[in-house]
């Protein structure tokens, strides 16, 4: 995830930095949970606050990081989907069984999710300003790998707008917090 002070900064002009912190990390606490009631037993955050702050790097250096450890496969989820449950983490483990490399695309064609076998099987294109799961899809298959694209939408409503904090707090009860400002 971004570092605490530059999350959410597309939401800057309804919600205030320390608004953008608390639901980033709200978002992020939902995530790691998920993860967690997911039977996901392993998990590190990559973040811009102990990273170099561009986000291909620290996601780069993460999966080296874990490769060295010895783990053969890399589940990367972006920190901001607030909708994902355990049935889309079932669903991206499952479709790793058909191709070394899954992307959960989101609304926007950006990417949400990676799974990678080996965690560095691929070099990572987020923040491009080009939709990254096709950049990703395209490297994929640069090194003879079809991937296989995921669309959920738990994996695909991320929060990045002040139309998609509206959907948040309109939709979702643990946000409603947030409704002052939506």
């Amino acid at each position: 995830m971004k570092s605490a002070d530059l999350a959410k900064s597309r939401l800057a002009g309804v919600l205030d930095a320390a608004g953008r912190r608390a639901l980033a990390r709200q978002m992020l606490d939902h995530v790691l949970t998920t993860l967690q009631e997911a039977g996901i037993d392993k998990v590190r955050v990559a973040s811009g606050d102990t990273g170099a702050g561009d986000l291909n790097r620290d996601v780069s250096a993460a999966a080296r990081l874990v490769r060295d450890e010895g783990a053969t496969q890399l589940l990367l989820l972006m920190a901001d989907l607030p909708y994902v449950d355990r049935a889309d983490i079932a669903a991206l483990i499952e479709a790793g069984s058909d191709s070394a490399v899954v992307i959960a695309e989101a609304k926007d064609g950006g990417t949400n999710a990676l799974l990678l076998r080996p965690p560095t099987v691929l070099d990572f294109a987020f923040a491009t300003h080009a939709p990254s799961a096709a950049r990703h899809a395209e490297r994929a298959r640069a090194i003879g790998i079809e991937p296989i694209v995921v669309r959920r939408p738990g994996l695909a409503r991320d929060i990045d707008t002040p139309a998609d904090l509206t959907a948040l707090v309109s939709d979702h009860p643990a946000y409603r917090v947030f409704r002052h400002v939506a």
